[in-house]
């Protein structure tokens, strides 16, 4: 034992027997002192965190879990049912005896018949719901296709006779590219058909034959970033706009297409 500790125990002992007796009775405290209010356990004196944790009001306890809305409860069935068809198939696959490959095909079976269910269902409710229709902008049987490109069509040659009237095609190469040569005979009939003015513009200071007089690059392919040739790119010749067409080789059918997308159309409209 420390001297502090017997100290503090020969000074305890040495206390006379009423102070000790007055000390373990409340009744001798002088009224209106907050001694005894200072252990109480109601939660605002200095000592409540000393007291015991007192046991929880109805207020505390859990509401009652909301209802599953039907969407959750068809969640909920639909992973229900693929862990079990994985199981059937995985037991199948790990250990195929006949019983097992069996039981896989069982319940394969009816996921089959739920799935064309489904699927019969579905065209019910898009022959009857013409909002629903993907086809009605994209139709997919040949007749309607055909009478789609055909008024494309019309619509694409109409848009290249116009903006062939403002717009030209510069014509970014390099004397030495097997691929710019091939691109010749195409941009030809886009200056035929309609009218279009195509410019080549030189990377090398080589010459390319069959089209209008090259140019040398004058700072125009480092503004627009030109990596690779060939490259086609648009230009208003009022507006000064300009718009990348594409690089590489192009079909013919190619350049109508990406003209009049880039030029008549916003994202996600059909052509």
């Amino acid at each position: 034992m420390s001297l502090i500790t017997r100290f503090l125990a020969i000074a305890f002992l040495s206390l006379p027997s009423a102070v000790l007796l007055a000390a373990n009775s409340w009744d001798n405290y002088a009224p209106n002192t907050d001694y005894q209010s200072a252990w109480a356990c109601n939660g605002t004196e200095r000592f409540f965190w000393y007291c015991e944790e007192e046991a929880g009001t109805d207020e505390d306890v859990s509401k009652p879990a909301k209802p599953k809305s039907k969407e959750e409860q068809a969640v909920e069935e639909l992973n229900r049912i693929r862990k079990e068809l994985d199981a059937k198939r995985a037991l199948a696959v790990v250990n195929p005896t006949p019983d097992n490959v069996k039981a896989y095909m069982a319940a394969q079976k009816v996921e089959i018949e739920r799935a064309d269910l489904f699927a019969d269902v579905w065209r019910r409710v898009l022959w009857q719901n013409a909002e629903l229709n993907f086809e009605l902008k994209h139709p997919m049987n040949n007749s309607a296709i055909r009478v789609a490109d055909k008024s494309r069509d019309e619509r694409q040659v109409k848009t290249m006779t116009e903006l062939a009237r403002e717009w030209g095609i510069f014509f970014f190469f390099r004397g030495d590219c097997a691929y710019c040569k091939h691109m010749i005979p195409t941009l030809q009939w886009l200056t035929r058909q309609y009218d279009m003015t195509i410019l080549p513009i030189s990377l090398d200071g080589g010459s390319i034959e069959g089209l209008p007089p090259s140019v040398p690059d004058n700072g125009l392919s480092r503004q627009l970033g030109v990596e690779v040739v060939p490259l086609f790119v648009l230009g208003n010749v009022k507006t000064h706009k300009m718009v990348i067409i594409g690089s590489g080789v192009l079909s013919l059918q190619d350049f109508v297409d990406r003209i009049y997308v880039l030029t008549q159309t916003k994202p996600g409209e059909t052509l």
